[in-house]
């Protein structure tokens, strides 16, 4: 399906991202478009429905406060693009290039940024719900300030990344690697650093109640005590520079108990004909988060709704997809080692067999060197031996007297 305009001059009031003295650009997209080119575009407030770009361009573009909901963008440029205050729901960035890209002051939910380059990238003040940066580039990054609910960072990339008072309850930091990261003033509150292997990490500050460094490699620290470190867990290959021994996690409580969280959904409509959603998120502490609004008229909720669930169901196929590829894994890791113990079975067994024949060889050697020929002359009996092996040599037997 060709990309298409669902609806033009939506309204002639100042974008609530930009400021009174931006317009709003009235126009929402959706569709298919492949290779499509909106570099140095003002596309400012604009809104992405169902849209689906693949190997497209919107690099050093204006895309603020802009609402992207229930979108793919694969393979596509976003390098240097403004999206600060954007509110995004249910998108996809896989394997796209974001290099300094700004998401400043934005509200993201179930947003999936894995394999993507985010070097430079900023995320300050940002919210986000359920964001994901598997595999992710995100060197020189920076989340200061931001609130991150269930992020998923498994296996990114965090050199000289910035968490400075960022609040990451619950964050998956998983295999990570880098340098120079900072989480000084961070609330990483039941947060996960399994097998982790950072250098240089400043944790000034940093609140670690219920974090899991099972396995972590974390060395020239900054800001650990053992104080910071009260409640933390790990294992016997925990490695943390400063001496540091902590609890296992096997026999830990690990993840702190938050209190109860809620999802509110609902639908907002107005006189006018026009529709807006909020879903609204709140935690123990009276904070709430709302995303969404204003993306549409009446006729395009039935398709928002559509979309949502099979944005819905592709999140559960690639769940499937995961869990099937980890059991694909360990299934080949232990076929692997079965491998290797066979191999290694199968070479002590040549060994011993080998061993076996050498030693048969020197049997029959020395049963050989060791025979008797007897030769019988009339009624005399002459022995003639033949020598034995040095360990096994005897003295000859004394002369006979002659008779």
């Amino acid at each position: 399906m060709p990309l298409t305009a669902l609806s033009l001059l939506l309204g002639g009031q100042p974008a609530w991202a930009m400021g009174d003295d931006h317009p709003r650009r009235g126009l929402a997209i959706g569709g298919e478009c492949e290779s499509c080119d909106f570099s140095d575009k003002n596309l400012a407030g604009a809104i992405f429905i169902g849209a689906s770009f693949e190997g497209s361009t919107f690099s050093e573009s204006e895309l603020g406060g802009t609402t992207i909901v229930e979108s793919r963008f694969t393979d596509t440029d976003f390098n240097d693009t403004n999206l600060s205050h954007a509110r995004l729901s249910g998108v996809t960035f896989l394997r796209t290039d974001m290099d300094g890209v700004d998401f400043s002051h934005s509200h993201i939910e179930r947003v999936n940024f894995s394999d993507a380059r985010l070097e430079d990238a900023n995320f300050s003040e940002s919210q986000m719900v359920f964001a994901s940066f598997i595999g992710s580039r995100l060197e020189d990054a920076v989340f200061a300030n931001a609130m991150l609910n269930q992020a998923n960072f498994y296996r990114s990339g965090l050199s000289d990344t910035n968490f400075r008072s960022a609040s990451l309850r619950g964050a998956n930091f998983t295999e990570v690697t880098g340098e120079d990261t900072s989480f000084l003033d961070a609330d990483l509150r039941g947060a996960s650093f399994e097998h982790a292997v950072l250098d240089g990490t400043n944790f000034t500050g940093a609140d670690l109640r219920g974090v899991n460094f099972t396995g972590a490699m974390i060395t020239n620290i900054t800001g650990l005590s053992k104080d910071s470190l009260r409640g933390a867990c790990g294992d016997d290959e925990t490695e943390i520079d400063g001496g540091f021994d902590l609890p296992d996690c096997g026999h830990h409580s690990g993840m702190e108990n938050n209190g109860d969280q809620s999802f509110r959904f609902g639908w907002r409509l107005s006189r006018s004909g026009d529709a807006g959603a909020t879903i609204r998120f709140e935690t123990e502490d009276g904070r709430e988060l709302e995303f969404l609004s204003e993306f549409g008229d009446m006729s395009q909720i039935e398709a928002l709704r559509e979309a949502s669930s099979e944005a819905r169901r592709e999140i559960a196929r690639a769940e499937r997809e995961i869990s099937r590829a980890m059991r694909d894994r360990a299934d080949e890791s232990e076929a692997r080692q079965r491998e290797r113990a066979e191999a290694s079975d199968e070479r002590q067994r040549e060994r011993d067999e080998a061993r076996a024949e050498l030693l048969q060889e020197q049997l029959e050697e020395a049963r050989h060197r060791q025979r008797i020929i007897i030769e019988m002359q009339g009624d005399e009996e002459h022995r003639i031996w033949i020598t034995p092996p040095r360990d096994q040599r005897r003295p000859p037997p004394p002369p006979q007297p002659e008779r």
